[in-house]
């Protein structure tokens, strides 16, 4: 960085696509947590389309700061990474409709 005040537009887009994961995460696990329960509030089918438009909002708005210029090319950088690991982490964290469809312990 160049010396100057990182500007609040800017720290906001580089904390966003964390806070996007991190909002993902919880909406993927209180959709488990309702399919899951005793009363099976949601159907499996129900769980996995959610899950998935979830996923696909989820990745789109954690990629969409990158579409912002920054005015210092660490501070890009600095986005892209961080874009970069919450766009796997979203992708990860919606594995678990894949590799477990059912709700057995």
């Amino acid at each position: 960085m160049t010396g100057r005040a990182l500007r609040g537009r800017d720290a906001l887009a580089l904390i966003a696509p964390a806070c996007v994961w991190a909002a993902h995460f919880i909406l993927l696990y209180a959709l488990v947590s309702a399919a899951c329960a005793p009363r099976a509030l949601l159907a499996p089918g129900t769980l996995q389309i959610a899950g998935l438009l979830a996923t696909l909002a989820a990745l789109a708005l954690a990629l969409l700061p990158l579409a912002r210029r920054m005015p210092d090319r660490a501070l890009r950088r600095a986005l892209a990474t961080i874009a970069a690991i919450s766009g796997v982490a979203i992708l990860t964290d919606a594995s678990i409709l894949i590799l477990f469809d059912t709700c057995g312990g």
